[in-house]
């Protein structure tokens, strides 16, 4: 809610030092109003005397407010003239076509963007249910509007955690251009941040390069966060530097090819075990009997034994007290051969697991294979790790040339054909044959 407060203050600066629109002044108006509703909300929240009398406070209703502001800038200002694609291959053709231009495509509408993308779900109540494929087009020409126009502006640094957390290669790519543009130092430090998470995600990273690659330019733009801006720049509801030591700490310990920690858990008879297993494949998974896909993958832990023989398999559940523990074991497909989590969820933080279940691939070398929900991508991996070695292949020997085999010297006179041994005379040549097709 930190960030509503810099909304409001933006929209209170644009009054001051320009004539405003119809638009402008309704925005800001509107917005005024919002952040007026969080104040109170947040103010009877902590009045309250229980955290049951908070909870029974009702937020500010996002989908009740988003028409009104949605209507402040949305109107349509004109047209411009944009250069397109169309087709692929050779038969791409570009054209010029005429599109329109909306007020939020103006600087001053910028503070409601940032409260439409900080509440994503609110654009569509600005529209009837039938009307969803526009709500679709207003939301791609919001982030159009922002590659083309917003991405200078330094306030753009509100919505840069949203759209790294919520992202894909389209934003990406603007983030790079909020890095690589705008003139403010600490929106720049945000974008860098930003970045190097967006990396983290698979489907960004496998558009720059080797993993080699995509290491250095995570760790490139972790350290460039932190060059250009104070550690206490906020970033969302945290700061620059609470995210870069979080992004730090996955990159020495949960990436590929680094080593990951090393955990002590109690096993459901009550042993203390190690975890992940030195001079094995180890896969670690963390699953619940509460949810199918992981209890599914436990509850078939012999197959996959008989599959992988020497892979070594530790399933971890979350914490249970000992009589729930007892009847999981009894009830639960494979709970008996879990480790389990202590009460301060210690292992799920080591691994920072978010969400079940989880998997973590590590080689015999203890490094990181593979690291994620488990799926296609985990199981070429196991596959790739448990590939037999191929045996080693036959020395190949040269024999070495015999002492009476005829040696030509440089500028020696060979003798003609038709007197060396077997030679086959005037025999005919042999017949051409026919040449391959292609």
């Amino acid at each position: 809610m930190g960030s509503m407060n810099k909304t409001a203050v933006f929209a209170a600066l644009a009054l001051i030092t320009s004539p405003l629109s119809a638009g402008e002044a309704e925005m800001n108006r509107l917005l005024a109003d919002w952040q007026q509703q969080v104040t109170t909300w947040q103010q009877s929240v902590q009045a309250a005397a229980t955290p049951e009398a908070q909870a029974g406070i009702p937020e500010p209703d996002a989908a009740a407010f988003a028409p009104s502001l949605w209507q402040s800038i949305s109107a349509q200002t004109g047209n411009r003239r944009e250069k397109i694609t169309r087709g692929k291959g050779r038969k791409a053709r570009e054209e010029v076509v005429s599109v329109p231009t909306y007020e939020f495509d103006a600087a001053w509408a910028l503070p409601a963007i940032i409260w439409f993308l900080q509440h994503p779900e609110s654009l569509s109540a600005a529209f009837d249910e039938d009307q969803k494929a526009q709500a679709d087009y207003y939301a791609d020409a919001i982030i159009k509007s922002l590659i083309r126009v917003h991405f200078a502006n330094p306030a753009i640094r509100e919505i840069c955690p949203v759209l790294a957390y919520n992202s894909g290669v389209r934003e990406y790519e603007l983030m790079q251009k909020i890095y690589n543009r705008n003139q403010d130092a600490s929106t720049r430090a945000v974008a860098a941040l930003s970045l190097s998470l967006m990396l983290n995600n698979p489907m960004i990273s496998s558009v720059e390069g080797s993993e080699a690659m995509i290491r250095g330019k995570r760790i490139y733009y972790l350290k460039q966060s932190l060059l250009l801006a104070d550690p206490k720049t906020p970033y969302g509801r945290f700061t620059l530097g609470d995210v870069a030591a979080e992004q730090t700490y996955r990159l020495r310990y949960l990436s590929e090819g680094c080593i990951p920690p090393q955990i002590k858990l109690h096993a459901t008879d009550g042993r203390v075990v190690a975890c992940p297993e030195q001079g094995k494949v180890n896969l670690v998974l963390f699953w619940s009997p509460e949810e199918q896909i992981g209890a599914s993958i436990v509850a078939q832990l012999d197959k996959m034994k008989e599959k992988y023989p020497e892979l070594q398999i530790t399933p971890i559940a979350p914490f249970m007290t000992p009589e729930a523990l007892q009847q999981a074991v009894q009830n639960v497909p494979g709970m008996e051969r879990s480790l389990i989590d202590d009460s301060k969820a210690s292992a799920g933080m080591a691994y920072r697991v978010s969400s079940l279940p989880f998997a973590i691939l590590i080689s015999k070398r203890s490094t990181v294979l593979f690291i994620g929900p488990p799926g296609v991508q985990l199981q070429s991996a196991l596959d790739a790790a448990m590939k037999p070695q191929q045996q080693n292949r036959p020395k190949v020997s040269i024999e070495p040339a015999q002492q009476d085999a005829p040696i030509i010297q440089p500028g020696s006179q060979p003798r003609p054909a038709e007197d060396l041994p077997n030679s086959p005379g005037n025999a005919a040549p042999p017949a051409l044959r026919e040449m391959p097709r292609f």
